[in-house]
């Protein structure tokens, strides 16, 4: 077969491939931005488990390869143009690809590479899978301006170290698959006359600790917002099994489904040496009336309709460091009309001045703005400015004036 023949199948071939890997790319988020030490480990102990010039960990686009990763004493451009690169050929293959004399081989001899600057002459790349249908992303390889060969052993580290390369990549799908099972878990817009309730929640990193729900029944509204202690996929555990502890219990009265929660989850919390903050009360919209249990939690305030406020300050202790057979103490207010209750975690804390005083700050941007929606943008925007380096839930239960 003719390089020309080649490169038109190859052309040809790749062409459907494109957007898949295009959008593969994208969902996986980690073609933008510097050299990640997850890939960095990987090509670092190729060059040395080989003994080569240079190790890679090559992205394809639609036309181009960038260069994810690489250690080599002559540094490579961002990108190349795809089908100027052993690796954009690799692609099409099935399987791992060595070439002991890239001079002495037609598939490659055409190539800028091997005919000039670095001079390669051999190669050795495996293509790399993601995503369901495997589709080829990109390459880990290896170059050496010698000629040289693999062992079946040789080959088989390379396909070990590539299987590697293929398990962090597709840790940016993993998360993506997170992202939309949480955001499932978001409760519901409710649709309440005189009411308005929303609100918003923005992970410290994939997987958040707090957690806010709201569940209607009748002209009855549970309202919860809690926040396990810690950051990450521990606490985003851990927060899931209170959320479904609790909303095993909803509709009881708060006492009687906390106290139920605590039982539950605490050997839990206990184990991970965790606690957790929570906030559970019960609305009649009818009267406005809510009664309430908080545990630890203490970051509740109250706009009253006459420009007045008051924070709800917390008696008793968090989940998982209660004492056993102790009953908590039971709240209750009143919302009138014009009314609201603003509920958070101690993320919305950091939004400012890490004090109390950032409730007020908070609740002055709740009466500033003209709807929920529009606050709630506000504060999402607060936190693109001022990074609270937390967990942020911010819920808000409004009675219309």
């Amino acid at each position: 077969m003719s390089i020309e023949h080649a490169e038109q199948q190859t052309d040809q071939v790749a062409a459907p491939d494109n957007a898949r890997r295009a959008a593969l790319l994208a969902a996986l988020d980690v073609v933008q931005g510097g050299p990640e030490e997850r890939f960095e480990r990987i090509t670092r102990i190729a060059r040395e488990a080989f003994g080569v010039a240079g190790s890679f960990l090559n992205l394809a686009g639609d036309d181009v390869l960038f260069h994810k990763s690489q250690q080599s004493d002559a540094v490579f451009p961002g990108s190349t143009p795809l089908r100027d690169t052993f690796c954009g050929r690799t692609l099409q293959q099935d399987g791992p690809v060595v070439v002991a004399d890239a001079r002495d081989d037609r598939r490659f001899s055409d190539l800028p590479m091997v005919n000039g600057d670095p001079n390669v002459r051999f190669y050795a790349g495996v293509p790399l899978h993601v995503g369901a249908d495997a589709t080829k992303v990109g390459t880990l390889c290896l170059i050496d301006p010698e000629p040289r060969t693999l062992t079946a052993d040789d080959v088989a580290l390379l396909q070990e170290l590539a299987v590697w390369a293929e398990r962090e990549l597709a840790t940016g799908l993993d998360d993506d698959r997170i992202r939309a099972v949480l955001s499932g878990l978001q409760p519901q817009t409710v649709d309440l006359p005189g009411w308005t309730i929303g609100g918003t929640s923005i992970p410290h990193g994939i997987v958040s600790g707090d957690f806010h729900e709201w569940r209607l029944d009748g002209d009855t509204v549970d309202l919860t917002v809690a926040d396990v202690m810690g950051k990450g996929m521990a606490a985003g555990l851990l927060a899931a099994g209170m959320r479904g502890a609790l909303l095993a219990r909803c509709h009881e009265v708060p006492t009687t489904a906390v106290a139920a929660l605590e039982e539950q989850v605490s050997p839990d919390l206990s184990a991970a040496e965790a606690f957790a903050t929570l906030f559970h009360g019960r609305l009649d919209t009818t009267t406005g009336q809510l009664d309430f249990v908080d545990a630890g939690h203490g970051l509740v305030l109250h706009l009253h309709a006459d420009g007045t406020e008051t924070v709800l300050r917390s008696v008793d202790l968090p989940i998982g460091l209660h004492p056993v057979g102790i009953d908590r103490a039971v709240g209750a207010l009143v919302l009138e009309p014009g009314d609201s209750l603003v509920l958070v975690s101690d993320g919305a804390l950091e939004l400012w001045d890490s004090t109390l005083a950032s409730l007020s700050r908070l609740g002055a941007l709740y009466r500033q703005s003209t709807d929920l929606d529009t606050f709630l943008a506000g504060v999402r925007r607060r936190a693109i400015e001022h990074d609270p380096g937390d967990d942020l839930t911010v819920v808000v239960v409004s009675r219309d004036a």
